[in-house]
């Protein structure tokens, strides 16, 4: 008899559960991602034994394969992505004997849900003033005019949601987890490093590239970093977030996916994102009409399930500029009071003030 059932593993960056056994007489597996709520992906490719099961599919447009072994009541089993030369081997736990197939759905993880509720004390006191920005960079601004992201600027939200969408319609997210962002200091780095690679680059080349645009049209933006509080599931997203002159408050912008999010008309900020889903209201959430990953349409809930485990911790730049780098001695860590005492993620201030985080000189 051929191997069925559901299993549970990690594939370094998500915990995986894996449905596998026949449909319609067919060897027939779906990938589900719980922590993110993305369940029941059919797999391109699937071949199973008595003793063996094995996968092919997509993560992020990267082709993927899984392999599983059962001997006795022992699980062997590898993951491996050859674009990115990853492969691991797999520790697997056994979940059930038969397979539960349904179609592909999202849903918001309430255990991402219970876990911000559980942590959600904060202080918002006024404080001294420490962020700073450089602003209007000449050759940066002529730099990416030259490229095409030149615009009118009013100054105000059409400039920046322009902006945003220059950005995200000229250079793409691919989701590989590349070092470059590191390793390219400033706007023009990155961007001439996406651009050798096709004009892609990951979450976190695509929040540099437009923070620095915005700088340079004279708006104080910063590359911001979205923890979980869960070692076991080290992937972060990687946003921008600009403060609204005409609007007076700081918007969320995510380039990845061409995103601002909006409660009652008003776009958000990260922690009125976080707010938001706390207190029930992600069902009130909406999205820009013309949100898209690589010029694919994206849902609301698809992308607030994703967000969803990505709220705990908050990091950003004390200086930002050309030339300073998101590294310890420069971060700013947003994280609720009864983390003050941890030291990861690490940073040069940790805060439970949320004006701290958000007010500049």
């Amino acid at each position: 008899m051929k191997l069925k059932g559901i299993i549970e593993t990690d594939f370094s960056f998500a915990l995986v559960r894996i449905a596998f056994g026949e449909k319609d007489g067919k060897d027939f597996g779906q990938v589900s991602f719980p922590v993110i709520g993305d369940m029941h992906n059919d797999v391109d490719e699937a071949k199973l034994t008595d003793t063996t099961a094995d996968f092919v599919f997509d993560i992020n447009g990267m082709p993927s394969n899984i392999h599983l072994e059962k001997k006795e009541n022992d699980w062997q089993g590898t993951f491996e992505m050859p674009s990115t030369s990853l492969k691991i081997n797999l520790i697997i736990k056994p979940i059930s004997d038969e397979p539960d197939f349904a179609p592909h759905s999202y849903t918001i993880p309430q255990d991402n849900i219970n876990k911000l509720q559980q942590h959600n004390e904060y202080k918002n006191e006024p404080c001294e003033e420490i962020l700073r920005y450089e602003l209007n960079n000449q050759k940066v601004l002529s730099y990416i005019k030259e490229k095409g992201i030149d615009v009118d600027n009013h100054h105000d939200f059409s400039t920046i949601c322009t902006l945003l969408e220059k950005v995200a319609s000229t250079y793409h997210h691919d989701g590989a987890n590349y070092t470059h962002d590191k390793e390219n200091i400033g706007t023009i780095a990155q961007i001439e490093y996406a651009q050798k690679q096709n004009n892609y680059t990951n979450c976190r080349g695509m929040a540099i590239i437009l923070t620095g645009v915005l700088r340079a049209y004279g708006f104080q933006a910063n590359v911001v970093e979205c923890y979980s509080d869960d070692s076991n599931s080290p992937e972060i997203h990687v946003v921008c977030e600009v403060f609204c002159e005409d609007l007076n408050k700081t918007i969320l912008l995510d380039p990845s996916n061409n995103l601002i999010y909006y409660l009652d008309g008003q776009p958000l900020s990260l922690f009125e994102l976080r707010e938001a889903m706390i207190n029930n209201q992600s069902e009130k959430i909406t999205i820009n009409e013309d949100a898209s990953h690589n010029g694919e349409e994206v849902s609301t809930i698809q992308l607030l399930a994703y967000m969803s485990k990505n709220l705990m911790f908050l990091v950003k730049g004390i200086d930002s500029d050309e030339t300073h780098e998101l590294r310890d001695e420069n971060r700013i860590c947003l994280v609720p009071t009864d983390y003050l005492d941890k030291d990861d993620p690490k940073a040069a201030i940790r805060t439970d003030n949320i004006q701290e985080f958000y007010i500049s000189k």
